[in-house]
């Protein structure tokens, strides 16, 4: 009871409380006999449902704004996008007219085109905005944080290392591992050659590493002394196994 009561607070206390309201009423009981079926160890309690809805919710936002491909950084965000593709498709498309203006396709990684961390730079910029974030970084806004904290198994692991976001797979118990690959893409310099971010927040971004670097007394910016380590990094994947993502939406 408590669980089910802290869940529905969750999503009553979410920016999307009025659209959380209408997901279809079956849906939790399908994803919570179906999710596991796809994803294997994943927890089916109310309070990983309601997390991972209010995620799926983030993403429809960031992918609805523009046609450009967006990767999703969850796999239970994901898990609860295939429960209701498979429940309730129609409705679906018209639940996200009526709350983000547009229908957001589902799109398996492989079939998206071009790298999949540069449609995860797309999703970062517009999740760090829509969450009150300087969109040219370092902090990672909720989605990108999500299955590190519902420790979702095999899902994917966002953190952040001398400034550079970055990520790992969670294991089988959704445990993270900081050995995490920086993507060029993700880091503010890689967001700025893309053109997701102007020349003054870029400048922004490098005098707050400098004010840190000086009040640390360090010259290595603000994820010194971290075990990550950002020596790895891969700037086009194909697959969600070696990379943040597994599908996105864009294009319609």
């Amino acid at each position: 009871m408590l669980n089910t009561w802290y869940a529905q607070h969750l999503m009553q206390s979410s920016r999307h409380g009025k659209a959380l309201k209408e997901l279809p009423p079956s849906l939790y009981d399908y994803w919570k006999s179906s999710a596991r079926n796809e994803y294997h160890g994943i927890p089916t309690d109310a309070v990983f449902f309601a997390r991972a809805a209010i995620g799926l919710l983030d993403f429809f936002e960031c992918a609805a704004q523009g046609s450009e491909p967006c990767a999703l950084p969850s796999k239970a965000a994901d898990s609860v996008w295939h429960a209701w593709l498979r429940l309730a498709p129609l409705k679906l498309e018209v639940f996200c007219r009526k709350h983000f203006g547009r229908v957001v396709p589902h799109v398996e990684g492989a079939a998206m085109g071009g790298s999949l961390d540069d449609a995860l730079a797309v999703c970062l910029v517009r999740a760090r905005e829509a969450a009150g974030l300087a969109p040219e970084g370092p902090r990672l806004p909720s989605l990108f944080l999500l299955d590190k904290k519902v420790k979702m198994p095999f899902g994917f692991g966002y953190s952040v290392q001398h400034g550079r976001p970055g990520y790992s797979q969670l294991d089988a118990a959704g445990r993270f591992d900081p050995a995490i690959a920086c993507p060029p893409q993700l880091a503010a310099a890689g967001l700025l050659g893309a053109g997701l971010i102007s020349a003054v927040q870029y400048a922004e971004f490098e005098e707050r590493v400098r004010q840190q670097a000086n009040s640390s007394g360090s010259s290595c910016g603000s994820g010194c002394g971290s075990s990550l380590d950002c020596s790895s990094s891969s700037s086009s994947c194909d697959s969600g196994s070696s990379c943040g993502s597994s599908c996105g939406g864009g294009g319609d």
